[in-house]
C-alpha cells in the first residue's frame, strides 16, 4: 500500500470564528448515523438545540438545517460549532471532521489532501516553496480496486509525475508549461482510449509560449462560462460577469498593462499559480479511471488557473480567498464538473493559457 499526502497537511489548523469564510455554509451536512445516536446523548440544553436544527433534505436524509443566509444554523454568532465549542470535537459528525481533508482511494494507493475550498487550506498551499508529496509504502502488495485497470492506473501515476516535475521544475513560464501538459492529454487520451496504455510514457511534446495579448477575449468567454454554471451563493455569478465586463472593455494595451502591474506588485504570483495547477493535478489526474477523460480534467486544470489569475488581477492580496470560492462552486459539485468538462471539451482550451 501506498499513501501519499502534501508536506504541508500536518500543518492544518481550523481557524474556528477567525476564518474569514467558514465551512458551515452553503453545504446541507448529512450526519452518519454513529453522530445521530452521538447527539441523543449530548448534554442539555446542547441535546436540545441540536435536535431543534436536524431537518430532512428533499432525499428524505437527515441534516443540519441552513438559515437565511446559508449558514448551519447551530453556528454561533462567534461563528463556532457550540459542538465542538461546548462538547468536544470528537463528536463532530464523520464529514465535519474531516473537512477539509479527502481521501482518494484506488485499493494499492490511497492518496489525502486538504481541499482549497478552506481559506486556510488555500493559503497552505499558496503560501508553500512547492507542492511537496510525502509518500510511504507500508509492504503490503494490494491490488488495485477491481474496476480499476491496473494498467492505466500505472500509467497515470508515471504520466501525473511528469507533469508535475514539468510544473515545478522544468523552466518557462506556467502558461507555457500548462500548454505543453494539455498538448501532451490529447495525446494520453488517444492512448487509453486505444488501450495502449504503454504509451502513455510517451516524451512530451516540444513547449509553445503563448501571446498574452490574445488572452483576452477567450478569457472574458471563460468567465462568463464560469458564470452560467449552478451557484452556492448569487454574489459568486454576479462577480464573475463584473469581471468579465471590466476585462472586455479594457483596450489591449490596457490589458497587458494590468497584468504587468499585478505581477510586479506581486513578486510570488507565479509560484502561486504552479502550486495551485499542482494542487489540480495532484487532486484530479488520476479520476482517470473513472471515465478516461483526461483531456477534460486538463483543460480544467488550464481553465481554472486561467480563471483565478485573471480574479487576481482585480483582488490582488485575496489569491487564497479566491480559490477557496471557485472550488467550492466548481470543485465540490459534480454537476458543475461536468458541465464545465464537457463545455472545455467543445472548445480549444489552450485559447486562454
Amino acid at each position: 500500500m501506498i499513501e501519499r499526502r502534501p508536506d504541508y497537511y500536518t500543518q492544518f489548523h481550523c481557524l474556528g470564528g477567525a476564518c474569514p469564510d467558514t465551512c458551515c455554509r452553503d453545504w446541507s451536512v448529512v450526519p452518519d448515523q454513529d453522530a445521530l445516536s452521538d447527539y441523543a446523548c449530548a448534554p442539555s440544553p446542547l441535546r436540545e438545540r441540536i435536535a431543534q436544527n436536524l431537518t430532512t433534505d428533499e432525499d428524505g436524509d437527515t441534516c443540519f438545517r441552513l438559515d437565511e443566509r446559508g449558514m448551519c444554523a447551530l453556528l454561533t454568532p462567534e461563528g463556532l460549532c457550540p459542538i465542538q465549542r461546548d462538547w468536544g470535537e470528537e463528536h463532530l459528525c464523520a464529514h465535519c471532521a474531516a473537512y477539509p481533508r479527502f481521501i482518494e482511494e484506488y485499493g494499492s494507493l490511497t492518496e489525502t489532501s486538504l481541499a482549497v475550498s478552506c481559506p486556510e487550506a488555500a493559503r497552505l498551499l499558496m503560501e508553500s516553496p512547492r507542492l511537496a508529496l510525502v509518500e510511504t509504502i507500508d509492504g503490503n502488495q494490494e491490488p488495485p480496486f477491481e474496476d480499476i485497470d491496473p494498467e492505466l492506473l500505472s500509467g497515470l501515476e508515471h504520466s501525473r509525475a511528469r507533469i508535475l516535475t514539468l510544473l515545478d521544475e522544468r523552466e518557462g513560464t506556467i502558461w507555457e508549461k500548462l500548454r505543453t501538459m494539455l498538448a501532451h492529454a490529447l495525446d494520453l487520451e488517444g492512448f487509453i482510449g486505444m488501450g495502449e496504455y504503454g504509451q502513455m510514457a510517451s516524451p512530451l511534446p516540444p513547449p509553445l509560449e503563448p501571446d498574452p495579448s490574445r488572452r483576452q477575449e477567450p478569457t472574458v468567454r471563460l468567465l462568463e462560462l464560469l458564470a452560467e454554471l449552478d451557484p452556492l451563493r448569487p454574489d459568486w455569478p454576479r462577480l464573475l460577469q463584473e469581471r468579465a465586463a471590466q476585462l472586455s472593455a479594457l483596450p489591449p494595451s490596457g490589458y497587458l498593462r494590468l497584468r504587468a502591474d499585478y505581477e510586479r506588485a506581486n513578486p510570488h504570483w507565479e509560484r502561486q499559480l504552479t502550486n495551485l495547477a499542482c494542487y489540480l493535478v495532484f487532486r484530479h489526474w488520476h479520476k482517470t479511471v473513472n471515465d478516461n477523460a483526461i483531456h477534460s480534467r486538463a483543460a480544467f486544470i488550464c481553465a481554472s488557473c486561467a480563471a483565478l489569475y485573471h480574479l487576481s488581477l482585480f483582488q490582488p492580496g485575496e489569491e487564497a480567498l479566491l480559490w477557496s470560492r471557485f472550488s467550492r462552486e466548481v470543485e465540490h459539485d459534480e454537476d458543475n464538473l461536468d458541465r464545465l468538462f464537457w463545455a472545455l471539451g467543445h472548445w480549444i482550451p489552450a485559447d486562454f493559457i
